[in-house]
């Protein structure tokens, strides 16, 4: 029979358990926020670039270059935080992402299980 520390020990044991997964939880969905929040941010890069071009050709004016390179490298810039903030998630969540064709696959993975690609 058990003591009665024994079942205090064990509930405190769970507890801890169920804290340390709410909070990866919670940090899983702060990541997927800024996914979100950084793909906003590209759309609207992207749609700046649209317009740019458009304006110069309906105007046959000149392209701003240095804008469009900035604007370049700001999307640039985020897509490289979201390819980050992505292997945050699949390290949080043990499991690994496919750069060629983006399926998910188990931490220990070594070949793609959708295109057998090699996994870094």
């Amino acid at each position: 029979m058990k003591t009665w520390e024994e079942v205090l020990f064990k509930a405190k044991e769970v507890a801890t358990s169920a804290g340390r997964k709410a909070k990866d939880v919670a940090d899983v969905a702060k990541l997927k926020l800024k996914i979100l929040e950084n793909e906003k941010a590209i759309n609207t890069a992207m749609e700046a670039l649209g317009h740019l071009l458009y304006d110069s050709r309906k105007e046959s004016a000149e392209l701003n270059e240095e804008l469009v390179q900035e604007l370049i490298a700001q999307v640039d810039e985020l897509e490289t935080a979201n390819e980050q903030l992505r292997a945050e998630i699949d390290n949080a969540c043990s499991r690994k992402t496919c750069g060629a064709c983006g399926a998910v696959n188990d931490a220990d993975a070594t070949y793609c299980n959708k295109c057998g690609k090699e996994l870094d």
